[in-house]
């Protein structure tokens, strides 16, 4: 509260007045800090202690419904994974999304997993222009500034941390069958169904029956029961005697069990006026539900601060990670993927070896054997079992990652500080992953191993020049800066196949050499920056800014780029008509608008291109010969992607216990980057790089926060934050003019014209089924010679002679936010915070290939059990029987039926925590113990059970590694 001075009478009647400079939150921006009330851009801050609530192993993926304006998405559950981030929707098409990472005030090239969460003293994320134009060439996409916890002066404090949990599938699998009766039932169903038009009904009914298991599912799981007597034909009903079973092996279950998770840090900060010292250490042990999946971290962090004299500061701050993350392929579709053959086999197939007479089969070893499928033919997956390769098979990546930082910080002339930053990170990789030759993909060349190893070194230098000057009601600040960064990377690969040994996967143990590759590359970045500031009588604000940045990704010709904003602000609350209107503690509108690039530019696999106007080769082994190959085809023209960015938005105090913030923003990107196709005459690759299509964000978003009761013994805070935007292109590649392409092109699975969005499904119109036959019907819009459509639909069975069309649907969610709440009483605190999306859609991919009309060996989503029969119509499924490609519904022709509202709502966390009363602590020279329980991940709600719209930005499923739910109990010790 304000200092009053009050003249001395008998009775005193004083009224507190709230003073704003003392209540002014001081929040972290780019190069600096600021004032939050003259700051004019749009950022949001997460402090650490929310952060260190969530039991993540990487940062990003604590940010889910936490900050408006943000989408997260976690493409695996993988323990040590990270999520992806866009900020204020979509960013680019063939360039990077994800936003600059800043460290401790100098940007980062690392990954966020090597970071622990409680070395973090807050997070903010700067979306606008006005916010971050300083970054320029990198500011694009958005902005992450991590702050680390530092000290300050005083006795020395210890604080420990230690938590001890488990790890759970966070969502449960697709509501497949998991009856053997019923699927020998459905199949038996299927197959007669598809023998009716050549044998007839009876024929089929008998031929069916006779032949299920010899011709066609191969396992018999009923113990007792021949396998031509399993099912009765004048019935399709399963055998009465078929009452015990051959094996208990469950697919569905049996091989995913909880892993533990444990995590330990401690820390010490205190030191004197002049000096002031940080340290921490972690361990972090992260096991998943799946065998070879765990990541575990050794993390160390020193900062120092040390004034000089009056005028001079210096400080450093070094931290060190060595992390080790096991994982297998889980984001694909290949049998080897646990998910998806887990989901997709049939509850009939056993995971181990068993003889016909069910008893357990073992090696010369006495070692259980597994089931392949080799000895008995199984349809399915011949020759695959993702179980046992993922106890065999290595997927081992080691980090050690690096990360100093030192700062000068000099006064002078009573106006002016002098800033050097020097920053320098070495992060090296060395991945292994090697595929068992006992079985699965690898077994036909005797197992196959690659080896991977990066080294990344990045220096950056930047430097700083502040000026302030206050005179009357002016207030003006100047800063002008300097930035070089350099990075150098390494990279070497080797492939070989043919190992002696089936558990050793160095190269010493291989004979058949089939690649090896390395390279260097550099890159290099100039900055030069200038940023203005000025407010009369603390109520109007401008600030301008601007930046030149040179990058070598870039030809010559091409490689400086201009970027600059301009904002400003008005503090309504500090004009006399609203001054004394208590009830409003804060009350101001503000604008910006500015532009930013992105350089970081990614070949079609992900992969940094570090010279875009150079061709790229690389020597490659085909049928045993060596051969030189172009991988990229340069193009000396490109340049930068730029992002144009507008804001409008006001901030709202009332009653000193709810703050709102509203945007209202309209990102423009001009000159994405498209891979434009060449003439196959060209050779390969067959497309070039150019700077071909634009696209728009129109959006708003906001962000509630209320402290609804606040006294001595209870306080209760909820906070609500919300995002909506629409995306729309505005200029389509050279290759798809709009007069020859007046409706747009098809890019996959999506159309995209001029006014749609990036991600508008693109499919065919499902339209039930055939009452009388079960078969499913497909809309034909008819067109005349022209090719215009006459408005007359048919319904036709054969895919391939209906029409795919624009759906309306798109992937971009309509609404995503986050709701929490905290409460304390009694030395007792709760925190439950959500997340949540509304509208939007998801390709299932993954439920439909369980959707089939009876893939010998592949399971059945128990929504087949309301397919069409003969004595149950009313039905949108289709038959089972209908093998022919073109009329099954579930053969990747991409059918509406399929998607899928993507709407959810997750309960993130839940913690309950006590603190011990402080007077009984400080007996024991304890200043705090805290005990809690917490829990991640527990509970989502969507559309269909095993569908997680979290995964996805893009729309289209893909069987991965679901999300951890995380359980513990922890202890917070301070002394």
């Amino acid at each position: 509260m304000k200092a009053q001075e009050v003249g001395v009478k008998s009775n005193l009647n004083i009224i507190l007045e709230s003073d704003n400079q003392v209540l002014d939150e001081v929040m972290v921006v780019a190069y600096g800090t600021t004032k939050k009330s003259s700051f004019t851009g749009a950022a949001s801050t997460v402090r650490g202690e929310n952060i260190q609530k969530m039991q993540v192993s990487d940062i990003s993926k604590s940010l889910e419904g936490s900050i408006a304006g943000v989408q997260t998405t976690s493409s695996s559950g993988t323990p040590g994974s990270s999520a992806s981030i866009r900020i204020r929707g979509i960013g680019s098409i063939s360039s990077s999304q994800e936003p600059l990472i800043v460290v401790d005030g100098v940007p980062y090239e690392g990954s966020l997993n090597s970071i622990s969460t409680q070395d973090i003293e807050s997070l903010t994320v700067l979306k606008d222009a006005a916010a971050n134009s300083m970054y320029g060439a990198r500011g694009s996409n958005g902005v992450i500034i991590v702050t680390t916890k530092g000290s300050k002066s005083g006795k020395a404090k210890i604080n420990f941390e230690a938590r001890y949990g488990f790890n759970a599938r966070g969502v449960k699998p697709y509501d497949v069958i998991t009856d053997a009766g019923e699927y020998y039932e459905m199949m038996y169903e299927s197959y007669r169904n598809s023998l009716i038009p050549s044998m007839g009904y009876a024929g089929a009914s008998q031929y069916a029956a006779q032949n299920l298991i010899s011709g066609n599912l191969k396992y018999n799981k009923f113990a007792g029961v021949a396998d031509n007597a399993l099912i009765n034909p004048l019935t399709g009903k399963l055998n009465p005697s078929a009452t015990s079973y051959k094996w208990s092996d469950n697919w569905s279950e049996d091989p995913f069990e909880n892993g533990s998770r444990q995590e330990y840090n401690i820390n010490i900060a205190g030191g004197t006026e002049n000096t002031q010292a940080y340290a921490s250490l972690g361990y972090l042990s992260d096991e998943g539900y799946v065998v070879g999946s765990e990541f575990e971290r050794i993390s160390a962090r020193v900062k120092v601060d040390q004034k000089i004299g009056k005028y001079v500061k210096v400080g450093g701050n070094i931290a060190y990670a060595n992390t080790i993350q096991s994982t297998f392929g889980d984001t694909n579709s290949n049998y080897s993927n646990l998910f998806m053959f887990s989901q997709n086999i049939a509850p009939i197939y056993p995971i181990y070896l068993y003889d016909t007479d069910g008893q357990l089969m073992y090696d010369e070893k006495g070692n259980v054997r597994y089931d392949f499928g080799t000895e008995y033919n199984r349809p399915y997956a011949s020759e695959q079992n993702p179980l046992a390769v993922a106890k065999e098979n290595i997927r081992k990546v080691l980090k050690d990652n690096l990360s100093s930082r030192g700062y000068l910080e000099a006064n002078f002339l009573n106006d002016f500080k002098f800033t050097l930053n020097i920053a320098y990170d070495v992060f090296n990789t060395n991945q292994t992953n090697f595929s068992t030759p006992i079985g699965g993909d690898a077994a036909s060349v005797g197992g196959r191993g690659y080896k991977y190893s990066t080294r990344r070194g990045a220096l950056n230098i930047n430097q700083l020049l502040n000026w302030t000057r206050a005179f009357n009601d002016h207030n003006i600040t100047v800063l002008l800066g300097h930035e070089t960064k350099n990075d150098k990377y390494d990279y070497m690969y080797g492939h070989m196949t043919n190992f002696a040994d089936p558990t050793n996967p160095e190269f010493s143990n291989a004979a058949q050499y089939q690649g090896l590759s390395s390279y260097s590359a550099e890159y290099a970045l100039e900055g030069y920056f200038g940023k203005a500031e000025y407010n009369y009588a603390n109520k109007y604000y401008l600030t301008a800014s601007l930046r030149r940045d040179g990058s070598s990704k870039f030809h010559k010709d091409n490689r400086w780029g201009t970027f600059w904003a301009v904002g400003g602000s008005w503090r309504i609350k500090e004009e006399s008509f609203l001054k004394d209107v208590n009830a409003i503690d804060n009350l101001k509108l503000k604008a910006s608008f500015g532009t930013q690039g992105n350089d970081n530019i990614l070949d079609s696999d992900g992969y940094t291109i570090w010279k875009a106007y150079s061709d790229l080769y690389s020597v490659e082994r085909v049928d045993g010969e060596a051969a030189f190959t172009k991988k990229l085809r340069g193009n000396p023209d490109l340049t930068w992607e730029k992002s144009n960015n507008f804001n409008l938005g006001v901030e709202l105090g009332l009653w000193d216990r709810i703050d709102v913030n509203a945007d209202f923003f309209i990102k423009e990107t001009k000159d994405m980057l498209y891979a434009s196709p060449l003439a196959t005459s060209e050779g390969s690759p067959t497309f070039i790089y150019r700077n071909e299509m634009d696209m728009k964000n129109t959006g708003f978003e906001f962000d509630i926060n209320a402290n609804i009761i606040n006294n001595k013994n209870f306080k209760w805070d909820v906070s609500l934050n919300g995002t909506t935007y629409k995306n729309k292109l505005t200029r389509l590649p050279a290759s798809k003019p709009a007069d020859e392409f007046p409706d747009g092109y098809q890019a996959g699975l999506y159309w995209r014209k001029i006014g749609g969005s990036l991600y508008d499904f693109y499919t065919y119109e499902y339209a039930g089924v055939d009452q009388a036959t079960g078969a499913p019907l497909y809309n034909k819009y008819v067109t005349d010679e022209k090719g215009n459509e006459t408005g007359e639909i048919q319904k036709v069975t054969a895919i391939e002679d209906a029409t795919r069309r624009q759906s309306g649907k798109s992937s971009i969610p309509n609404f995503v936010g986050g709701l929490a709440t905290t409460f304390e009483a009694y030395g007792f605190d709760l925190t439950i915070q959500t997340a949540f999306q509304l509208g939007g859609y998801v390709y299932d991919s993954s439920y439909s290939s369980l959707m089939n009309q009876g893939d010998a060996g592949t399971n059945f989503h128990k929504d087949m059990f309301n397919r069409w029969t003969p004595t149950h119509t009313d039905t949108n499924i289709p038959a089972l029987g209908y093998q022919v490609t073109d009329q099954n519904i579930a053969n990747g022709n991409y059918v509406d039926f399929f998607l899928t509202k993507a709407s959810y709502f997750s309960l993130r966390n839940l913690t309950l925590g006590y603190t011990l009363p402080k007077n009984i602590m400080q007996k024991a020279g304890i200043e705090k113990l805290r005990v809690y329980l917490t829990g991640d991940n527990i509970w989502l709600l969507s559309k269909r059970k095993g569908l997680d719209p979290r995964l996805y930005f893009t729309g289209e499923t893909n069987f991965a590694y679901s999300a951890l739910s995380t359980y513990s109990i922890g202890l917070n010790l301070t002394f």
